[in-house]
Parts: structure tokens; C-alpha cells; sequence
């Protein structure tokens, strides 16, 4: 299955179609086409995964006769809103997810469009989504679903535990930061905080957006409240809800973080004034003793002593040491 998906991402789908199955009393079997014909009995019901950068996928969502037109735009246009919405007993919206690369791994944000009745699933993606792919193996794997939104739910479930591994890897970058800043390190101009902070910021958003989508869809009232998945949604709102505490714990330690960098950039910049002070000071009166000889004018004290050249350092130095005994009095050298 998984050299097929490799296959399927380089070179596409046959017909818009990348993956088809039909669900019998929970359990699924694979189809080559796609499956839009209502369920014939209770636990009856069909899921079709569509590639939206194929034009024929557009061909094959005409002949969901019944499936609204503002559903269908969903699949046509590129709408990055993350929204649920309900009409002649269709549930159709944007769900966010994660794209990925071949290997897997996740590459940024990515928007997964899906509708779904009682005995239908729709969804469609532009680019490999790795929420999608982990509940197909699922369903490869025989996990029962006993209807669509049960299927839509465990979606969403796969979504939030995927971005919940990327929230403990970017906690576990944030501890290697804080372990560097609270070093007092030399080098402050890298520490690797920039990146986290703004990956926090772009994963918190998705599950913020997510999390208003649901709730707007289990409180609205009357066309708006979503009641195909209203069974579920209470504990997926729980679930985003947990991530999204998660998350702002994170940000409010990086932004913490981020001050007490900007605290130690603070406390060098201080030093590196002060000693330039002390500098600046020692070295004023010996200029200023240095610039009155060195005026080409009669009357200059020891003009024409041979030792006045001894004379004036000794002032010089008699001078910087005095500049230096005060500045150590008024504690400007501790």
C-alpha cells in the first residue's frame, strides 16, 4: 500500500480518483471507482478520496446528483477558510491538515475539503495530507466505521494527535533554548528561538481555526448547528480544545524566553557601554593635558626643560590615576 501511495503521488490518479471504498456492516472493502450511490442498509455507506488538481475529479462529483452547489465550490475553488456547514442533509466544509513530503513527513499546512450525508464521504485534497492517509490505513487495517462521520471524527482525532507530535518536538526544541539562554552563552544572535516561536504562531492558528469551526457547528442552532456529527463533536472540541491549552503554554514560555533574551542582550549592551564610560572618562583628562602642550604657542610650561616631555606623562598618568581612584569611589567600576 504504501509503494501504491508513493506511485499515486508522483504520477496521479487514474480518474481524479485516488482512493474508493464501501463500507458493510463497519468493515470496508477497496473499489477501483468511485462510490457516490447511497447506502442500502444501516452500517451501509461509502467513502471516495478525490485529487482536486486533476480536472476529471470535477466529472466525477457531477454525478452526486444531490449534493449542494455550495459543496461542490468547496471542491472547485481553493478556499483556505476552515468552516463546517450544513444543507439538504449534506455536512460540507475546509478542514485543515498537514501536507506532506514521499517519506511522510510533515511539510506545513494543508487544507483537506470534505462532505459527507449519512451514507456518503467526499473528501479531496490538492497535495498528500497525512491526516487523510493515517485513517485510509486505518480502514486498510480493518478498524470498523460505522458511518461517515465516524470516519470524518477519527479524521479529525488523527489530525490533533499529529499536530500534539509536533507541539512535543517543538517543546522539546524550546527546553534545548531555554538550557542555552539560562547558560548566560556568549553568542546570543542565534539561539534557535525565531524558528519555534513561529511555528508555534502557524500551528496554533490551524488548531484555533479548527476549534471555532467545531464549536460554531455543535452551538449554532437550526441550519447551523451540525447534526450529523453532533455525537461527536463534544469530545472532539475537548480534544482541540486540550491542544490549543497546550499550545498557549508553549507560546507563553517562548515569549518568556524571548524576554529573557532580550534581558541578557539588555545586560551586554550595558557592560559594553559602561566599560566604554570608563574608557572615555580615563582617557578625557590626559587629551585634554596632551591637546594644551601640544599648542605651538610661547609660554607652554616645560617648552624648553629637558625633561619636559617626562613631566607632562607624569601628569598624564598623575591624572588618569586620580580619574580612575574617583570612578572606583562612585562604584562605576564594580
Amino acid at each position: 500500500m504504501t509503494l501504491h501511495r508513493t506511485l499515486e503521488d508522483l504520477v496521479g490518479p487514474r480518474s481524479g480518483l485516488l482512493r474508493a471504498y464501501r463500507f458493510r456492516g463497519g468493515k470496508a472493502a477497496a473499489s477501483d471507482e468511485p462510490e457516490f450511490v447511497r447506502g442500502g442498509g444501516a452500517g451501509d455507506w461509502s467513502w471516495s478520496h478525490l485529487a482536486l488538481g486533476d480536472l476529471r475529479s470535477k466529472l466525477l462529483l457531477d454525478k452526486v446528483t444531490d449534493l449542494p452547489a455550495d459543496a461542490k465550490a468547496l471542491f472547485v475553488t481553493r478556499e483556505n477558510r476552515v468552516h463546517l456547514e450544513q444543507a439538504d442533509g449534506w455536512v460540507f466544509g475546509v478542514l485543515p491538515d498537514l501536507e506532506r513530503d514521499l517519506a511522510g513527513r510533515p511539510q506545513g499546512e494543508g487544507r483537506l475539503v470534505v462532505a459527507l450525508d449519512d451514507s456518503r464521504l467526499i473528501t479531496g485534497r490538492l497535495h498528500a495530507l497525512r491526516a487523510v492517509d493515517d485513517l485510509s490505513r486505518d480502514v486498510d487495517a480493518g478498524v470498523p466505521f460505522e458511518s461517515p462521520a465516524a470516519a470524518l471524527s477519527r479524521l479529525i482525532e488523527h489530525y490533533v494527535d499529529r499536530v500534539e507530535d509536533i507541539f512535543e518536538d517543538l517543546g522539546a526544541s524550546l527546553a534545548g533554548v531555554e538550557d542555552y539562554v539560562l547558560t548566560e552563552p556568549q553568542d546570543l544572535a542565534d539561539t534557535g528561538l525565531s524558528p519555534v516561536r513561529r511555528s508555534l504562531s502557524r500551528y496554533r492558528r490551524e488548531i484555533q481555526a479548527l476549534r471555532g469551526a467545531l464549536m460554531r457547528g455543535y452551538a449554532g442552532r437550526g441550519p447551523r448547528r451540525v447534526a450529523l456529527l453532533a455525537e461527536h463533536l463534544p469530545d472532539l472540541i475537548a480534544a482541540v480544545e486540550d491542544l490549543d491549552r497546550e499550545a498557549g503554554a508553549l507560546q507563553e514560555r517562548a515569549r518568556l524566553l524571548h524576554e529573557e533574551v532580550d534581558t541578557l542582550i539588555t545586560n551586554a549592551t550595558n557592560r559594553a557601554m559602561r566599560t566604554l564610560t570608563v574608557i572615555s572618562t580615563l582617557l578625557i583628562p590626559p587629551t585634554l593635558v596632551v591637546g594644551a602642550w601640544g599648542m605651538n604657542v610661547d609660554g607652554i610650561p616645560f617648552g624648553h626643560s629637558p625633561s619636559g616631555f617626562l613631566t607632562v606623562s607624569v601628569i598624564c598618568v598623575a591624572m588618569v590615576g586620580g580619574a580612575l581612584w574617583m570612578l572606583r569611589r562612585m562604584g562605576m567600576l564594580g
